[in-house]
């Protein structure tokens, strides 16, 4: 007789539920990843354009100025967009991190159950095998007195 746990079933949803949770929390992080590369490269942008700004500062005509600052407010609000985007990625990040730990500990509730089941099952079939080395026992020392 080989052991069956009668929720295996349930134990691989909730294995699967884990996996589910883990590969949306990659995918999450991997978007924040590149939204903070692009972030950066604004940044590096924004940088490069106030030096090279910086070293034409006595040559500008108000033309020149006022695209500079429409410029350098456009990189702006593109930053506190992806500024913004970062902080709705982390708050969602940290809902699925919690999604993840219930799912976890589902799994590892119905893993408990399947390992004392596992050791009930052991002890049965232990108690079985003990039944039958007593049985043989008391047959072969029944045969011994009659041979006496």
């Amino acid at each position: 007789m080989t052991f069956y746990f009668p929720y295996i079933h349930i134990l691989n949803l909730k294995e699967k539920e884990k996996e589910q949770a883990l590969l949306e929390l990659g995918e999450i992080g991997r978007k924040k990843e590149a939204i903070m590369v692009e972030h950066r490269s604004l940044e590096q942008k924004r940088n490069l354009f106030l030096q090279q700004a910086e070293t034409r500062k006595g040559t500008a005509s108000i033309a020149d100025i006022q695209q500079r600052n429409e410029y350098l407010t456009y990189i702006n609000q593109q930053m506190s967009q992806l500024e913004e985007q970062i902080n709705l990625i982390d708050k969602e990040m940290a809902n699925k991190k919690l999604d993840l730990l219930d799912k976890q500990k589902d799994e590892k509730t119905w893993n408990h159950l399947r390992e004392k089941a596992f050791e009930k099952y052991v002890q049965k079939q232990k108690k079985i095998e003990q039944d039958l080395m007593d049985e043989i026992a008391t047959i072969r020392h029944f045969h011994q007195r009659l041979s006496i």
